[in-house]
């Protein structure tokens, strides 16, 4: 690869293959310390050359995008200084100051002593004109956030002086989406600025609403009767049992004394005549008390689903 570099001379290519060795000591530090990327070279050289091109036209809101798109399909070292130089040249001094650090430590993990030096020195010189912009918090931020533009604060850094970019600032304070307090301020070259929030007054959360649960379509709200099929009388199913047993003794005994006894005949034929009317009585009393009928029972609500906001109930009689 033979691009050059735009912000040290000597520096003609992405890469530099002196300090092989340097980098293969450092490997497994770097590997455990890089982000993983995208492995296509060929396609980071291609977007490189490009913002190389756009740099040169100083159409900077081009290049920049495209440096990075190049680093992140291979983080070579001279793709990432000639990143943070294009975000410098655009403005975002915040940025370029926080990239200049990161090819600093990057090359030092490479072993590559002219570009540390390089992006150690770039990055100082921006040192004195990075606006500031310190963020103050009245009150408990508990349930609430803090953003600094579309950035969330931690409160560790509240009351701490923090670089920003050149440019309009809108520091809120939100419970989930809503925005419940603001304040702006233009940010300047050289300048530290101060905002503070109160969240004192911040009024309690309102509590939560209970939406009614929603009848599934067809369902319908209204009481209907259960029908259930019950035995007509357990008692009656008894009796005819115990009936039946009974009269079948007694005919059977009738039996008994009809063909064992000549002299008591006719006794045994009115026992026979009596247990057999027994039990005919008891089959026809089971027969009746286990007959199924319908009744209805109380009034209640047949098995309905209810769908609410975070849940689902089932009401009726199962």
């Amino acid at each position: 690869m033979t691009t050059s570099c735009p912000v040290a001379a000597d520096f003609e290519r992405r890469r530099s293959f002196r300090f092989v060795a340097p980098v293969l000591a450092f490997a497994t530090l770097s590997f455990c310390a890089t982000p993983a990327f995208a492995n296509d070279p060929a396609a980071a050289e291609a977007l490189f050359r490009v913002a190389k091109g756009l740099m040169e036209k100083k159409n900077y809101a081009e290049a920049c995008p495209k440096f990075e798109g190049s680093y992140k399909l291979d983080p070579a070292i001279g793709t990432k200084l000639n990143w943070a130089d294009c975000v410098e040249k655009q403005g975002q001094l915040a940025r370029a100051w926080a990239l200049w650090g990161e090819a600093r430590d990057q090359a030092k993990r490479e072993g590559d002593k002219p570009r540390e030096d390089l992006a150690t020195r770039r990055q100082k010189e921006l040192d004195p004109r990075l606006p500031h912009l310190t963020v103050q918090v009245k009150g408990s931020v508990e349930g609430l956030g803090v953003y600094r533009d579309e950035v969330k604060l931690d409160p560790v850094t509240f009351g701490v002086p923090l670089p920003v970019d050149p440019g309009k600032h809108v520091v809120t304070l939100r419970r989930g989406n809503d925005v419940l307090k603001e304040a702006a301020v233009e940010s300047k070259e050289k300048h530290t600025d101060e905002v503070t929030l109160d969240a004192t007054d911040v009024p309690p959360p309102p509590p939560a609403e209970v939406t009614q649960p929603q009848i599934v379509p067809g369902q319908g709200d209204k009481p209907k009767y259960r029908i259930a099929t019950v035995r007509r009388s357990t008692g009656m199913l008894a009796g005819g049992v115990v009936l039946g047993v009974v009269g079948g003794i007694v005919g059977l005994v009738g039996v008994g004394m009809v063909g064992f006894s000549k002299g008591r005949a006719l006794d045994g034929w009115g026992t026979l005549g009596v247990g057999t009317v027994m039990f005919g009585g008891g089959i026809a009393l089971g027969v009746i008390g286990n007959q199924k009928i319908q009744r209805k029972l109380e009034v209640t609500y047949m098995p309905e689903v209810f769908i609410g906001p975070s849940s689902v109930m089932v009401r009726g009689v199962f």
